[in-house]
């Protein structure tokens, strides 16, 4: 299968592949006379997303490729947004409506005329003359109303000018290279409606465009701003709990007041343990002096006048101590405990003068039982005593004061945790608060540059297009014709290649799974410029010389060669193939028999006897079983016997003869397809022949597949055709003829 092979398949449809295109390239060009012109108008705009200015820094900043892209897909896709065409076509429809009469430059006076027309007098009534926002105002709460009304049709329709999908269909939106511009172009056969529609889409957009940047960074801003009332409202909260903790606690420095309290704890411990020593000491010391006394000494200064005056003392002793207790803990009694502690010690004096000489009164020894002065023993005695009882006053205060320090401690020490959960929540709230107001600061100025980059510009304003845009016709002609010719190539060749007719000597070997003896070509349908007769005697002498062959390759020589003809169907040609062939084997000077179950025409030389086909025909093991009229018939004098039987699939037939003949021909039709049922049926016979496979006769194949066998076909064919032929084959240095140099 080569590139011949094509050409050859093609060009025996040519009529259908050049009547087809002809015929689709005439309707493409009635369909296409009335076409409309086409004008264009573009526009250029100036976005700024690259290399637009910023107050949030005044550093040049990096330009990232993937943001940027995105920023120019984000505003490509608000253009071609449906909401934006939408727009475009609602202002563009309030645009013509409120013309008195056509103008050029916005309508041309026959699209004009057509939208009177079409517009019914409810929505004519919609348009207020010379305010634009009151009648697109009109327009939406009509078309927003139902989806039966006018305007929702005529937008979401196939209108050609006010459609938005018509609208969204004829925009092209482009980036310029890689700079911040875009161009907007838009195709319409209104020269008019073109620039308008670009002018109203360029407003629509930018101002789209600008409303959703500005929304972004003042939503920002909103949210900074609820956030920061939040916070501020919530760091009051807290500082509130705090004032109120202090002042239910009186506290006015925490952290100064438990400072002086430990120092002051640290200076009473100090003092306390300093008036513990005094107090051992001095019972201690009279103990040691006491030992020093006789007896009676002793029971003289235990006497009920020193007790009393002992009590006396202590009591004032005991009074001094807690008055001054008092005056520390009570500043507003301050001046009046002053005095009674200066009368409390001008007490306590007079009571140690008056026990001092009480003491003395009771000793007139002068020596004490060691030796000792009784006058300085005594002397000690009465300073102890008196320190005793000042000790003891002081322990009682310092007790008390001991036990206020506890509940100060006890008081102080979880207040302390609280006021630092507080301060730690009002800290919080304080930098959540400070960081909010930052944040709300880079936010306004973020919206600032937002605003100030969102402000889209014109460069270059759209233009009354004047001249109209090359017709397409002829390149959809062009499309048409090749349409009409390339969809039915294709498939022709798809078919040629799905076709399962068995065709070729190849695939009738792959199909049967017999070898190919020969084939012969159709004789009906063959073409004028074909010699069928040089054809077809060729295919004969092929086939006779496969015979011919058969014959010399036989063992036993002086017998007949006998060979079968039968088919799997009826009508695949065996009794047309076998009258040419033996019609031919007798014409070279063979003796030839012919026995057949078809009433035939006499073929020239040949004996031809008719079998009739009955009740042992099956049973038939030889020539002589066949029921035919044999008399007077030498066999052994013809050089070949050919029979003929029927159809094997739709009759029976004589098994046993195929194991007793040379040779078995399965004839088969080329223009049909191999089955199964024809594979069963031919099954039996090539089991039982064995090594007396038959051979396949392929008959009634395309003339052109008789090259394969033939060579080149006998017509006449121009130098040209040759050469082109030759190329198409791949044989450039191809001779048709030897030359003899001389």
């Amino acid at each position: 299968m080569n590139l011949l092979f094509f050409i050859r398949l093609l060009l025996k449809h040519l009529v259908l592949l050049v009547l087809l295109p002809i015929v689709l390239a005439a309707m493409a060009f009635f369909l296409t006379q009335d076409q409309p012109k086409e004008y264009i108008s573009s526009t250029r705009v100036y976005t700024g997303i690259t290399t637009g200015s910023s107050i949030v820094s005044l550093e040049s900043s990096k330009v990232d490729l993937f943001a940027t892209r995105t920023a120019f897909d984000n505003l490509i896709n608000i253009i071609n947004a449906r909401s934006t065409m939408e727009e475009v076509s609602m202002k563009l429809l309030a645009t013509h409506l409120m013309l008195d009469k056509p103008q050029v430059e916005i309508i041309s006076a026959e699209s004009y005329n057509k939208l009177m027309k079409l517009v019914p007098q409810k929505v004519k009534d919609l348009v207020v003359k010379g305010d634009m926002e009151a009648t697109l105002k009109n327009f939406r709460e009509l078309k927003d109303s139902d989806y039966n009304n006018f305007i929702y049709k005529l937008i979401n329709y196939d209108h050609p000018y006010y459609s938005s999908q018509k609208i969204s269909s004829k925009i092209k939106v482009r980036r310029v290279q890689s700079s911040d511009l875009i161009d907007i172009t838009y195709q319409s056969s209104d020269p008019g409606i073109c620039k308008g529609t670009l002018e109203i889409l360029t407003t629509v957009f930018i101002n789209e465009y600008t409303n959703i940047k500005v929304n972004q960074s003042d939503a920002v801003t909103k949210y900074f701003e609820a956030q920061i009332d939040m916070a501020n409202e919530k760091l009051n909260t807290a500082e509130n709990e705090l004032l109120e903790f202090n002042r239910s606690n009186i506290i006015i420095n925490y952290y100064e007041q438990t400072k002086h309290i430990a120092a002051e704890k640290e200076l009473f411990d100090m003092r306390y343990l300093e008036i513990k020593l005094l107090n051992a000491g001095a019972k201690s010391v009279i103990v040691a002096l006491e030992n020093k006394m006789s007896a009676l000494q002793k029971q003289r200064i235990n006497n009920e006048t020193i007790a009393n005056l002992r009590s006396d003392l202590s009591r004032v002793n005991m009074d001094i101590a807690m008055k001054t207790f008092e005056e520390k803990t009570d500043s507003t009694r301050e001046s009046a405990l002053v005095k009674e502690i200066g009368d409390l010690r001008s007490k306590s004096y007079s009571i140690e003068k008056e026990l001092k000489q009480a003491v003395q009164d009771q000793y007139n020894t002068e020596y004490s039982t060691e030796g000792v002065s009784t006058t300085s023993i005594l002397e000690d005695w009465i300073d102890k005593v008196i320190e005793l009882e000042a000790t003891k006053a002081q322990l009682k205060v310092a007790e008390l004061q001991e036990k206020q320090f506890d509940r100060l401690f006890k008081n102080y020490a979880p207040l302390g945790a609280t006021m630092k959960r507080l301060e730690r929540k009002i800290d919080v709230a304080e930098r959540e608060y400070l960081s909010l107001l930052h944040s709300l600061g880079v936010a306004k100025l973020n919206q600032q540059s937002v605003e100030m980059n969102s402000n889209l510009k014109i460069v270059t304003k759209p233009l009354f297009p004047i001249v109209a845009q090359p017709s397409k016709r002829k390149f959809l002609l062009v499309i048409a014709f090749m349409i009409g010719f390339l969809i039915p190539a294709f498939v022709i060749i798809v078919l040629e290649f799905l076709d399962q007719n068995i065709k070729t000597a190849p695939r009738a070997e792959n199909m049967i799974g017999l070898s190919v003896a020969s084939i012969f070509p159709k004789l009906v349908n063959t073409g004028k410029k074909l010699d069928v007769e040089f054809i077809k005697n060729k295919g004969l002498d092929i086939i006779a010389r496969r015979l011919i062959l058969n014959t010399e390759e036989k063992t036993e020589k002086g017998k007949p060669d006998t060979n079968i003809l039968f088919s799997s169907l009826e009508s695949e040609g065996k009794t047309t193939l076998a009258t040419l062939l033996l019609e031919k084997l007798a014409a070279v000077g063979y003796d030839v028999l012919f026995l057949t179950y078809n009433e035939i025409s006499a073929i020239p030389g040949v004996e031809t006897r008719i079998y009739s086909i009955g009740k042992s025909y099956h049973r038939a093991e030889n020539i002589e079983d066949l029921d035919a009229d044999l008399e007077g018939l030498i066999l052994n004098q013809y050089d070949y016997i050919f029979i003929e039987i029927p159809g094997v699939l739709h009759h029976t037939y004589p098994i046993n003869l195929f194991k007793n003949i040379d040779h078995s021909f399965l004839v088969t039709r080329a223009n049909r397809a191999w089955t199964k049922s024809d594979s069963f049926a031919l099954k039996d016979i090539v089991e039982f022949t064995k090594d007396k496979k038959p051979q396949v006769l392929l008959n009634g194949v395309e003339m052109l597949e008789m090259e394969t066998v033939i060579g080149d076909l006998p017509k006449q064919r121009s130098l040209i055709r040759r050469v082109l032929k030759n190329i198409l084959r791949l044989q450039f240095f191809t001779k048709n003829k030897l030359t003899k140099k001389k």
